[in-house]
């Protein structure tokens, strides 16, 4: 978020008021947000405090609030309640990124094994016995390498005989 702010200030800050404002004029509380400076102030103190939110996240969190599916307000709506269901939104949140995070991690360290038997024929012969067979050159040059999916194939097949 700091970095849209940075880019182009004034299209993103007003996309958040009009988000908030749209939120607390839809949830229609006796105590909320009535004067520009209070949202102003809620604007820049859930930036503050949430720096990773994109707009997308915001958006989220406040038709989340617009459900109640943080709780009910009891005609209270004001910079503490926006903090707490943004908390719990992050919170929310937490175990999706976590687990894009690792499947990412994953995902990059089976290229990185993949790469590497693509460059060191020394390393490929340790996990393909085919490769132990034939010359380096050759093996460089392409001939006679097993693809990712022949040598998962071929260890599966040899896990099955044992």
């Amino acid at each position: 978020m700091r970095t849209a702010l940075v880019c182009d200030e004034a299209p993103t800050r007003a996309a958040l008021i009009g988000m908030l404002g749209r939120c607390v004029k839809f949830i229609d509380a006796n105590k909320t947000l009535t004067e520009p400076e209070h949202i102003a102030m809620t604007v820049n103190e859930l930036v503050q405090q949430f720096p990773t939110f994109t707009l997308e996240d915001w958006r989220l969190c406040l038709y989340m609030m617009a459900k109640e599916s943080f709780g009910p307000y009891y005609e209270r709506l004001k910079l503490a309640q926006f903090v707490d269901c943004f908390t719990k939104y992050d919170q929310l949140k937490q175990p999706v990124v976590q687990t894009i995070r690792e499947n990412e991690r994953k995902e990059a360290e089976r290229m990185q094994q993949e790469g590497m038997r693509h460059l060191q024929p020394e390393y490929a012969t340790e996990i393909n016995p085919v490769a132990a067979r034939v010359h380096p050159a050759d093996w460089m040059a392409g001939e006679n390498r097993l693809t990712y999916t022949e040598r998962d194939e071929m260890q599966k097949r040899q896990k099955q005989t044992k």
